[in-house]
């Protein structure tokens, strides 16, 4: 069963040039790994949601594992980071695709206790203005929702290549807020009509085991 690891770092400002490298050397050494199927280092923003909310010092590795995932294999963010928070997530769900594959294998399991939902998605360039239009709305329902933990955004690329990550005390919060939003539930109807996204990914993960803090908050 596939086991996957999210690393989020905050680096002091001066380590931010040395991440633009660091991210492109971390991701090449996981995805040669014979144990890691699937490997991306990505910038990330607040929980605004948008590309001028980027944060530059704080930076995500996320890997999904055939075995034992390996941590020496992100040893350069652990030794720069001022604030870090590692992850252990197994998939319960997955709808979509990531650079035309399917990157996290699902086995059937019931799972009652926390949640992290990751979602990305390419932008059609014709379609960017009006997905950001939708975004506030929505950015403010989460950060109203009960039970969410912590959210921020994530991103391969200004503008078009983004994403959310968000951690949740349940998958019944988590739904709460999918499902009995307005903002939210406006923006997954109207998607089917208005074709936002040349592609898109909607990931449910159970949290098994979590270390460290994100802006100051536990991630326990």
């Amino acid at each position: 069963m596939n086991t996957v690891t999210l690393g989020v770092w905050r680096l002091p400002a001066h380590d931010v040039p040395a991440a633009v490298v660091a991210g492109r050397v971390t991701a090449r050494r996981l995805r040669r790994s014979d144990t890691v199927t699937f490997a991306k280092v990505l910038g990330t923003a607040s929980d605004a949601f948008v590309p001028t909310a980027a944060t530059p010092r704080r930076w995500v590795t996320l890997a999904s594992w055939r075995d034992t995932p390996t941590p020496g294999l992100t040893r350069w963010w652990a030794r720069h980071a001022e604030e870090s928070a590692t992850l252990t997530l197994r998939p319960l769900w997955s709808r979509g695709r990531w650079d035309g594959a399917a990157p996290f294998p699902v086995e059937p399991q019931r799972w009652d206790g926390p949640v992290v939902a990751l979602t990305r998605s390419t932008v059609r360039v014709r379609k960017a203005a009006t997905f950001y239009r939708a975004v506030p709305g929505i950015a403010s329902e989460l950060r109203r929702a009960n039970g969410c933990r912590a959210a921020f955004g994530i991103g391969e690329a200004p503008v078009l290549r983004q994403g959310t990550i968000s951690i949740w005390d349940s998958a019944a919060a988590m739904q709460a807020f999918a499902y009995a939003t307005p903002a939210h539930v406006a923006a997954v109807e109207a998607t089917p009509t208005i074709g936002w996204y040349a592609e898109e990914l909607f990931t449910r993960f159970a949290l098994l085991d979590a270390e460290g803090t994100i802006d100051g908050a536990s991630v326990r």
